[in-house]
């Protein structure tokens, strides 16, 4: 019951996400899916400590899950979460008088016959809606996100305990009025169709929509409706991101549900009955006198932003001259990421954008793992190669994502990287190469991804695109092989799929180590 993270959606992070839903919220507000009857598993309240651009910041949020009895039936989920008064505030401050957005969630399902030190399986939700809610004068507010979900267990039978986990919060309000304007009524604001129009440096007039690019905000003034306050609410970004984590040594667990070998799901007793304060069982938090985490060496934080994750990153690359695929076995990449924050390129106010820093990471050294490959050369000829792609310069992964429906967004990843061949066979020969066997030019990657739905830099899912791969030099101890490498290899528009694992949070140790994903092709 439940998308897993690895088949793509948003954790964000873009990147990551928390389902969290009320203890005393009746059936009938919570997402329920359908008409038909449904069982109600919901969470206590929860604290998360929060990244936004104003600092961290803490909320309270509770969970529920609306369990059909029919298993075709979707599950029904519902989010509260709320604000303090000074996140209020600040809201209000920025302009807004009403806000509006999508909360993008996962669950970690874990079995229970698992050991305590493993922390289970991400499991991805669709994005659940935040609607239009009007801020009050002073005081919290609680906002409610429903959606529904097919499923929130793995694959397999067994018995699993669900977990909140992660979540981004992006709220929207549309900009206040200029009141030098002239007044009238604001034309409305069509969203932009797929979310990657504009390239982010405020020139594209298709991305931006004709907008003016709005200009970075500052400290806000006091906002005793002085000229200066309201010059400040105009230049705020017209939104906000939340990048949120649960407080550590908290029971964070939902439901348990018990999934059958024909698939049909069955959710357990309902954990916290009278006097059942589940203080033994595991929740997603890490313990302070848990067992140190086996998180792989490559693994680094090599960048001083707000989150640092690790996955595995694999994949194929088409070789159009042999009529064949190469592998890259899945290596290590580090992950720095920013909190999401409003794009600022031009793009209209519910574009929120985040730009990721990548480094692949081997024994050490920024490649990813050499792999061996074995093809047919001219459809017969049997040859085999190691093949090393090294990371040059920086890679990074653009994320643009809307905060109101339909929620559409964007990847885009760009990577350089040095290409080297070696151990070359032909028909059982050594083919003595040498060393230094490698392209004359680097090659420039830039793989896209639909988000949520294929990709989040969180969640992982794949991304694709093509590749010009340049002639070989180097190559031969004695005579020239490279025109014989180049007539094997090398060539134009060569199909290229990359797939990423969920990741493994280095500074905090949750959800790790990372997994290495199914690899699609």
């Amino acid at each position: 019951m439940g998308r897993k993270a690895s088949r793509g959606g948003r954790i964000a992070a873009l990147g990551v996400a928390v389902l969290v839903g009320g203890l005393w919220a009746p059936a009938a507000s919570g997402g329920q899916p359908g008409d038909g009857a449904t069982s109600e598993r919901e969470s206590r309240e929860l604290l998360y400590h929060c990244d936004t651009e104003a600092g961290q910041r803490d909320v309270r949020v509770r969970v529920t899950l609306a369990l059909p009895e029919a298993t075709a039936e979707p599950i029904g989920v519902t989010v509260r979460t709320t604000l303090d008064a000074e996140v209020v505030d600040e809201l209000a401050a920025g302009g807004a008088t009403e806000v509006t957005g999508v909360l993008s969630a996962t669950l970690r399902a874990q079995r229970t016959a698992a050991s305590d030190d493993e922390t289970g399986e991400p499991v991805l939700l669709p994005d659940l809606t935040v609607p239009t809610t009007p801020l009050p004068a002073d005081g919290p507010v609680t906002l409610v996100a429903t959606g529904e979900a097919d499923e929130i267990t793995p694959e397999g039978a067994g018995e699993f305990r669900v977990s909140a986990d992660r979540f981004n919060l992006l709220l929207g309000w549309p900009p206040p009025e200029d009141p030098d304007d002239g007044g009238g009524d604001p034309d409305p604001v069509e969203p932009p169709g797929d979310g990657d129009e504009g390239d982010g440096d405020g020139d594209d007039e298709e991305g931006g929509g004709g907008v003016d690019p709005v200009p970075d905000a500052t400290t806000l003034p006091g906002t005793d409706g002085g000229g200066a306050a309201a010059q400040a609410r105009r230049q705020a970004p017209p939104a906000r991101g939340f990048d949120c984590v649960p407080a550590p040594d908290q029971d964070t667990v939902i439901t348990t549900l018990t999934v059958a070998d024909d698939g049909t799901t069955h959710p357990g007793d309902d954990p916290r009955g009278p006097g059942n304060e589940r203080s033994g069982e595991p929740g997603t938090g890490r313990s302070t006198d848990a067992e140190p985490v086996d998180i792989p060496d490559d693994c680094v934080d090599f960048a001083d932003l707000n989150n640092a994750w690790c996955a595995y990153l694999g994949g194929y690359t088409n070789l159009d001259r042999m009529n064949a695929a190469a592998l890259v076995e899945p290596g290590i990449v580090n992950l720095a990421l920013p909190v999401i924050a409003p794009c600022n390129d031009g793009s209209e106010w519910f574009w929120f954008c985040q730009t990721a820093l990548a480094e692949v990471r081997h024994d050490g050294k920024k490649q990813l793992p050499p792999t061996r490959n074995a093809f047919h050369a001219f459809d017969f000829m049997p040859n085999e190669a190691t093949l090393e792609l090294t990371q040059i310069g920086d890679m990074t992964i653009d994320v643009r994502s809307q905060v109101i429906a339909p929620y559409d967004g964007s990847v885009v990843a760009h990577a350089t990287l040095g290409v080297r061949v070696y151990d070359v066979t032909v028909n059982g020969v050594v083919l003595d190469v040498g060393d230094d066997c490698r392209t004359e030019e680097p090659i420039t990657v830039a793989l896209t991804a639909d988000y949520p739905g294929d990709y989040t830099p969180a969640a992982g899912g794949f991304l694709d695109g093509y590749t010009d791969i340049p002639p070989f030099t180097g190559c031969g101890v004695g005579e020239d092989l490279d025109p014989l490498l180049t007539g094997l290899i090398s060539g134009k528009d060569n199909y290229v799929k990359m797939t990423q694992g969920a990741i493994c949070d280095i500074r905090t140790e949750r959800t790790c180590p990372p997994a290495p994903p199914e690899l699609q092709r």
